[in-house]
């Protein structure tokens, strides 16, 4: 039996071997020259030469297309690199521009507002359940800030200190119930308090004496000698008349509150104004010494 396989294993070999080399035979000969064994080797054999073609061109094309899958891979993974990077350096950028405009913003606040004031980053937001903003948190401790300085910002008034710890400082806002600013109508420079109502309005109660237009921008008057003369409170969206021939207006904050990322806390008031100023002063003449004749 095992004789036998050994036979039939020879045999099979001697035919895989032998086929190949009678093609390469028949076909290295001259079409002129070929002998009827030659013929008829090519005719049995043209259609297992074309299958070997196909096949390995089939192969060939499959590798083919696997290289050039891994090259397409290969440049896929370079370009997603090169997106991550621009990525970050567009964040880089972005960042950079958004500390230019916070430098403006405090070279106009500086221009603007002759008091003495320190600049604070937002750090916490409490909200109510309505999603509004109630009180704000700053970055300034105790160390700098102290309760009842005012808060600014550039779009206009924000609140007070309500109180500082070791790190952070809370911000009680102009809605807050417990606010009290005074201000003025800045078309008729009529006088009032505001006062916090509820989480978007505040009211202040002005004379009927001085007629209120809705869209009157309403700003501090600096009486308090809390809040630098002249900053933005908010403008009137509604004016009702009560008891005592008063009117009672409502105010919208010009501060959204829910937008600030920075502000200013105001440390000392401005300097009254030196009314010599203005004035030329003579330099003090020396001692004993008098104009050459």
């Amino acid at each position: 039996m095992a004789s036998y396989r050994s036979i039939r294993n020879a045999l099979l070999a001697a035919v895989l071997l032998g086929i190949p080399v009678l093609l390469l035979r028949s076909a290295a000969q001259e079409p002129q020259g070929l002998s009827g064994f030659d013929r008829a080797v090519r005719r049995v054999g043209a259609p297992l030469e074309a299958g070997v073609s196909y096949a390995a061109g089939s192969v060939g094309r499959f590798f083919e297309r696997w290289v050039l899958q891994a090259r397409l891979q290969e440049d896929n993974e370079e370009l997603e690199a090169d997106n991550r990077k621009l990525r970050l350096e567009l964040r880089a950028l972005s960042a950079v521009e958004d500390e230019n405009k916070e430098l403006r913003r405090s070279l106009q606040m500086r221009e603007k507002v002759p008091e003495d004031m320190i600049a604070a980053e937002i750090s916490g937001v409490e909200q109510s359940p309505f999603f509004r903003v109630v009180k704000l948190q700053i970055d300034r401790g105790d160390a700098f800030v102290r309760p009842g300085m005012a808060v600014i910002a550039d779009a206009g008034v924000v609140g007070r200190i309500d109180r500082a710890d070791e790190h952070h400082a809370d911000v009680m806002l102009l809605t807050d119930p417990r606010s009290k600013v005074a201000v003025e109508v800045a078309r008729t420079r009529a006088p009032g308090i505001l006062a916090g109502e509820d989480e978007d309005t505040c009211t202040v109660l002005i004379p009927s004496d001085f007629p209120v237009q809705v869209g009157d921008i309403i700003q501090t008057s600096g009486v308090d000698e809390l809040f630098p003369r002249g900053q933005p409170v908010g403008h009137v969206v509604r004016v009702e008349e009560v008891a005592n021939d008063q009117q009672k207006v409502h105010v919208v904050p010009a501060v959204r509150f829910d937008r600030l990322d920075m502000v200013w806390v105001v440390l000392a008031s401005a300097p009254p104004p030196d009314p010599a100023a203005d004035q030329t002063r003579k330099p003090p003449q020396a001692a004993g010494l008098g104009p050459l004749r």
